[in-house]
C-alpha cells in the first residue's frame, strides 16, 4: 500500500506543510550560522516547491473551472471581500489567473458559515507571501485548510452556470 496520498489536493497540502517546516529549519540554521544546513534546507525547499507546483495543477484547474462558472454578482462579492481583507494586494490578486479559484473558495467559506473577510485576512497573515508565485493560489489552499472545506471541493465537477432566472433575481435585488 502506497503511504503517499494518491490525490493531488491531499499531496499538495502535505507538501505545503513540509515546505513550511523546511523554510523554518532554514531560518533557524541561518540564525545559528549553520551555513551548510541552511543551504541544504534551501535546496530541499526548491525541490518541495517544484513538487508542490506539479501536485497542484489538477486540483487548482478544477477549482478555477468552478470559479469561472460563478455568477457575476458572486464574483463581484468576492472581489469586494478581497479588497476589504487585503487592500494592498487585492488588485494584484484579482488580476491573477488563479483569482477564479480563490473567488469560488471564498464563496465556499461563506457557505460553510465562516466570515470570508476575516478568514482571508487570517490566511494572508498565516505566513509570508513574498515567495509565492501566485498569491491567489496560495490563499486558495490556505483558505480551504483554515475553513476545513471538504476535499471533494477540489474534485467535484464544475457547478453548472446559474440559470437566467437566478441571475435576473440577483440583479433585481441589487437595483432595489
Amino acid at each position: 500500500m502506497n503511504p503517499l496520498p494518491k490525490d493531488g489536493a491531499a499531496l499538495a497540502i502535505l507538501l505545503d506543510a513540509l515546505l513550511l517546516a523546511v523554510i523554518a529549519a532554514r531560518h533557524w540554521h541561518q540564525a545559528h550560522h549553520h551555513d551548510q544546513q541552511a543551504e541544504a534546507a534551501r535546496q530541499a525547499a526548491e525541490h518541495l516547491r517544484a513538487a508542490y507546483q506539479a501536485a497542484t495543477v489538477q486540483p487548482i484547474a478544477v477549482v478555477q473551472q468552478r470559479g469561472r462558472h460563478l455568477a457575476l454578482f458572486l464574483r463581484e462579492q468576492q472581489a469586494a471581500v478581497a479588497r476589504q481583507a487585503l487592500p494592498d494586494l487585492a488588485e494584484q490578486i484579482l488580476a491573477e489567473p488563479g483569482w477564479s479559484a480563490l473567488s469560488v473558495t471564498l464563496a465556499a467559506t461563506k457557505k460553510a458559515g465562516h466570515d470570508p473577510v476575516a478568514l482571508l485576512a487570517q490566511a494572508a497573515r498565516h505566513r509570508e507571501l513574498d515567495t509565492a508565485t501566485s498569491y491567489s493560489e496560495v490563499l486558495t489552499w490556505r483558505l480551504s485548510r483554515l475553513a476545513d472545506l471538504p476535499q471533494r471541493t477540489w474534485h467535484a465537477a464544475p457547478e453548472p452556470p446559474p440559470s437566467t432566472r437566478t441571475i435576473r433575481s440577483a440583479q433585481q435585488r441589487r437595483t432595489r
